[in-house]
């Protein structure tokens, strides 16, 4: 494990009560200060915005941010996914614009896809734009951190009508027409502290900016615990709409047909059922996953979790390979973001057990007509201000 990521992992200890001693105790008070002048920062910077001394960059074409409050796995992914697609659907030219987290991109523009074409590597751009880009067609995807810019180059290249602004609830430079917060039904608002004490990227009153909330993994919450959710939100913004979504796993692919991505052969979830599974996963709620594995009917024998956006090396490739077989494991079960990270010699090369990779898919539960229709709304060139 990198040095950085092993940080991560022992912070993270930290500030969920996983480690203790004076050590942890002068830690969590260096982040306890460090999380009050990151605050005064947000305050700050987000009062600039609202009274108008820092104006924001608007485009000629309707944005739909989606995003959250915390950090950490909340679904963005799938569901950035399943919006594009049906606003693709609808008509509209979709371009995705993502700041192309853990690439190895150093421009300020980089053409992920042109909806045709794939540009990139998953090491130039980063896994999550990569896997957008792999399951997008007809949508474009491009990485910059700075998408006042990228957005230009949307606009002025790809004749963009619809912009999704991928991680974007807290990129105030770019003005939006609508703002949908996801929030994780399980892990809602972490320890409800600010970074880096807590995961909240800005207090919880500033979710009154949102339009739209989707709770995702709302099947593996309680109808009470969903309940109070709604009363949390309701009390920073009454106005927004509340949408309810699950995590859906459609089916396994083997790795390599995955890897290979022309007519792979699907492995119907039954064979999960009953048969011993090692699950590893590099994404920000690994517990989530594993739930799910188990929910289909597998039984979960040993479980690797890395780092969010991990890199897999052969040797741990190999060392995780290794454990399934001393568990007497029938397969090996990840994710699609993990499975283009996995090196592809290893994908490629004489292993012993297979590695079924999950895809998911997002499905509504509650709240989806609503949704479609104000998206429809926003998105209409014949409603803009």
């Amino acid at each position: 494990m990198r040095q950085r990521e092993a940080l991560q992992v022992y912070l993270y200890q930290i500030v969920y009560g996983e480690t203790g001693g004076v050590m942890a105790q002068i830690v969590l008070l260096l982040l306890k200060g460090m999380s009050y002048l990151y605050g005064l920062a947000v305050r700050t910077k987000l009062g600039l915005y609202k009274c108008g001394l820092v104006r924001q960059h608007r485009l000629p074409c309707r944005v739909i941010s989606l995003g959250n409050i915390t950090v950490g796995g909340t679904g963005k992914t799938p569901t950035a996914q399943l919006l594009a697609t049906a606003i693709r659907d609808m008509g509209y030219r979709v371009v995705i614009l993502n700041r192309g987290y853990r690439s190895s991109w150093q421009g300020q523009i980089g053409l992920v896809s042109d909806g045709r074409r794939m540009y990139m590597s998953v090491n130039e751009a980063g896994d999550e734009a990569y896997l957008l880009a792999k399951n997008l067609p007809g949508v474009s995807v491009v990485i910059g951190k700075n998408r006042t810019i990228t957005g230009d180059y949307a606009v002025e290249n790809l004749n963009a009508d619809v912009i999704i602004l991928d991680d974007g609830y807290q990129h105030w430079q770019l003005a939006r027409d609508l703002d949908i917060v996801l929030i994780d039904a399980i892990n809602v608002f972490g320890n409800n502290c600010l970074l880096p004490r807590g995961t909240l990227r800005e207090p919880l009153r500033n979710l009154n900016r949102a339009g739209a909330f989707l709770l995702t993994k709302v099947d593996q919450a309680t109808d009470d615990g969903k309940d109070i959710i709604k009363g949390a939100l309701a009390k920073y913004n009454k106005k927004a709409l509340v949408v309810e979504s699950i995590h859906n796993t459609r089916y396994f692919i083997e790795v390599e047909d995955w890897y290979k991505g022309v007519r792979p052969e699907k492995v119907m979830l039954e064979a999960a059922k009953g048969h011993k599974l090692l699950v590893f996963s590099a994404i920000g709620n690994p517990g989530s996953f594993e739930q799910t594995i188990w929910d289909l009917g597998g039984e979960v024998v040993a479980t690797e979790r890395f780092p969010d956006h991990h890199d897999y090396t052969m040797a741990e490739m190999q060392a995780v390979m290794q454990e399934a077989q001393d568990k007497n494991a029938y397969a090996l079960v990840t994710t699609e973001k993990d499975a283009v990270k996995i090196p592809s010699e290893f994908i490629h090369s004489d292993r012993p057990l297979p590695i079924y990779v999950s895809v998911m898919e997002v499905q509504f539960i509650d709240g989806q007509q609503q949704l479609m229709d104000l998206i429809k709304q926003v998105a209409n060139k014949e409603n803009r201000k």
